[in-house]
């Protein structure tokens, strides 16, 4: 039987920065699994703070004038306010300046030494600052580089107190090899591969010569615990401290979820630091790198992605990109122009459509009061929504206990997706045409299987954007004073709140223009692009050759005329979906429709069909796009193709709709 205790703790964070996007990404990792099992109804604790100690502290405040201490006590206020802003909502903020952790690490630091893992000796080695530790060969490169950190490192000789790591070595192997650390198959392999390469013990004391500020050793007065002994403890001091530890169900639930960089010190000698101090190994989550256009983020290269740019365009399109685009332990590449139609695509035009057009079709057809479900006349189609929902449960909870986050993300975006296909296949607006009793049944069934399904998704989504699905859930009538233990609600499908009126449909998400934003975020690459245009355009020449023009003449005097395969391979024509479509003020004939052309991207086309089409009556259609015109400027903005439609029976236009398992934005020919 799984336990009902969890605890969940990031990296400590280097005082002497302020937060960047790898930070964020950790943090809200740790605040979706918090949310997520105390919507299960489990008992969660949630860690996360600075790692003040060291000498990168020392010598940044050395920098800047100032004690160690001010600047650490700065640092604590700057980054409990950021994740403020992210909503992060941890149970504990732990510094290593506090003085019960500094007692832990004393009482461990005693606990190892009397147990006689911690010796006194001398190393030589090279040293990385940024780091803080030293480097095996296999962590530099020819020019005794640090292979993370691109800078030089710094041969050092001292005498220091050194942890026995070598004595835990085949215990390691073996925990590791069983997956009894890490379960992520790719950082199982990397460790032994580190545990193999792994040169003589760990140095964990410096100084006082070289380093003052850190925790005195209890049994050595001149030296300080070197920072990785100091700050690793951390997660035990969290929990109440070394005793506590030993019979903790939190401790024996322990999940530490690190970047790949740090994998070693969480890998190897902080499992070596527990078998030595006789407590349970907690298991570890670890992340990829976040990269910026295939890059590391750097501010040499310029590639940074700020928290302040996040926070711009609001953390729910973050958590949507980065926790979408991959289960954790991949790199995450992230593209401005992917990450707002990542946005567009999910939650604009996904759950938040869903939303607007499902509550508007209520509005008009039953007076904005939820329907109820008859179970007389409900469809195969409608049945199987309900098992695919039932699945989704399922299948989310499993995904979080793999830590498969992206899987799961992904299981909810499907069921949005089948609402959308049900009512696009079961056209409610022609069923509310009749007024009879079977006709207002069936119509009331499509939309309580759309609110069926909102709610489902409400709930699921809710550790993932709480804010919104709060929103979501309240509009449709359902009670969110309680979400510790909600998600179970998910279950039950039927189980919607029929009769409540709801009083305003809530705008979730708006859609993002990207040309627009882009010009906003990546200036400089619109004008590299520009320039390369500019080179590579041909000035058209001024003769025309008489024998085309005499041809072009002919055309244009007979339009009834052949044209040959190379005219008509002009024509460029794909499969768009119709994400969404509304009436154009002060026009009478024109919907604006924003269409998807899959890796394409989405287009802005006016279409000439208001007299003869709805606009809820092409949404989620997949249709035929000219694409390759030229963009016209209009009145109303720029039309950036064309819809093709055609004359029907009755004297009426219809767009040209095409079959559902044609694959968006591929070529007809």
């Amino acid at each position: 039987m799984a336990s009902a205790y969890r605890y969940f703790t990031t990296p400590i964070y280097y005082a002497n920065g302020s937060p960047h996007a790898g930070h964020v990404y950790a943090t809200i990792l740790a605040s979706i699994l918090k949310t997520h099992y105390l919507q299960r109804g489990m008992e969660v604790q949630f860690l996360t703070g600075l790692d003040e100690h060291g000498e990168a502290v020392q010598d940044k405040a050395k920098e800047l004038g100032i004690e160690p201490q001010k600047l650490v006590d700065d640092m604590s206020i700057l980054w409990k306010n950021e994740f403020t802003r992210f909503g992060i909502n941890n149970d504990i903020f732990i510094r290593t300046t506090d003085k019960n952790h500094v007692q832990n690490v004393k009482d461990i630091l005693n606990y190892c030494h009397k147990k006689g893992d911690i010796y006194f000796g001398e190393h030589e080695g090279y040293y990385c600052i940024k780091c803080e530790g030293f480097l095996t060969s296999n962590e530099r490169d020819e020019n005794n580089h640090c292979l993370i950190h691109k800078r030089p490192t710094e041969l050092r000789k001292e005498k220091n107190y050194f942890f026995r790591t070598s004595k835990y070595r085949e215990q390691l192997k073996e925990f590791i090899a069983q997956g009894k650390i890490t379960q992520q198959e790719r950082y199982i392999n990397e460790l032994l591969a580190m545990l193999n390469s792994l040169e003589g013990d760990l140095s964990i004391s410096r100084p006082k010569s070289r380093l003052n500020w850190g925790v005195e050793l209890p049994f050595d007065s001149e030296h300080v615990a070197y920072v990785w002994f100091d700050a690793l403890p951390n997660y035990v001091t969290g929990i109440g401290g070394l005793e506590v530890a030993r019979s903790s169900q939190y401790w024996k639930n322990a999940h530490h979820i690190l970047g790949k960089d740090i994998l070693k010190f969480h890998g190897i000698f902080w499992p070596a630091m527990c078998l030595s101090l006789d407590i349970p190994l907690p298991k570890l989550l670890i992340t990829g790198w976040l990269l910026k256009d295939s890059h590391k983020m750097s501010k040499s290269l310029g590639n940074i992605v700020s928290v302040d740019q996040i926070l711009h365009y609001g953390k729910d399109m973050f958590v949507n990109y980065v926790f979408r685009a991959t289960n954790p332990g991949d790199d995450i590449d992230i593209s401005w122009k992917s990450y707002f139609e990542r946005y567009n695509s999910d939650l604009a035009n996904g759950i938040g459509n869903l939303l607007s057009r499902t509550l508007a079709m209520i509005e008009k057809y039953f007076s904005k009061e939820i329907p109820k479900f008859s179970s007389e006349y409900l469809l195969q189609e409608q049945k199987d929504i309900e098992e695919a929902c039932k699945n989704a449960v399922f299948n989310v909870t499993r995904a979080f206990d793999d830590f498969k986050i992206a899987d799961a993300i992904n299981e909810i975006w499907n069921l949005v997706s089948l609402a959308d296909k049900h009512i696009a296949s079961q056209k409610p607006w022609d069923i509310a045409k009749n007024s009879d009793a079977e006709s207002l049944a069936k119509l009331a069934n499509i939309l309580a299987t759309s609110v069926g399904v909102l709610r489902v998704v409400g709930y699921l989504s809710y550790s993932f954007f709480p804010q919104k699905m709060n929103e979501l859930l309240t509009s449709i009538g359902e009670d969110t004073t309680q979400m510790n233990q909600s998600f179970l609600k998910a279950q039950e499908f039927f189980a919607i709140h029929f009769g409540y009126v709801f009083e305003e449909i809530p705008k979730l998400f708006a859609r993002v223009d990207i040309a627009a934003e882009l010009e906003i975020v990546e200036p400089k690459k619109k004008l590299e692009t520009k320039k390369i245009e500019n080179k590579s355009e041909e000035k058209p020449s001024k003769k025309l050759d008489k024998e085309v023009k005499k041809q072009m003449d002919s055309e244009v005097k007979n339009p009834n005329s052949p044209i040959t395969i190379q005219d008509f391979s002009k024509v460029e024509m794909r499969v768009g979906t119709v994400l969404s479509a509304e009436f154009v003020e002060g026009s009478d004939k024109l919907l604006k429709l924003i269409v998807s052309l899959g890796e394409l991207g989405e287009r802005q086309i006016f279409s000439g069909i208001r007299e003869w089409v709805k606009p809820e009556e092409i949404v989620n259609y997949k249709v035929i796009i000219v694409c390759n015109l030229a963009p016209r400027k209009m009145r109303f903005g720029v039309s950036e193709g064309m819809m093709l439609s055609s004359e029907t029976v009755d004297g009426k236009v219809s767009p040209i709709l095409l079959p559902e398992y044609l694959k968006e934005g591929s070529v007809l020919s």
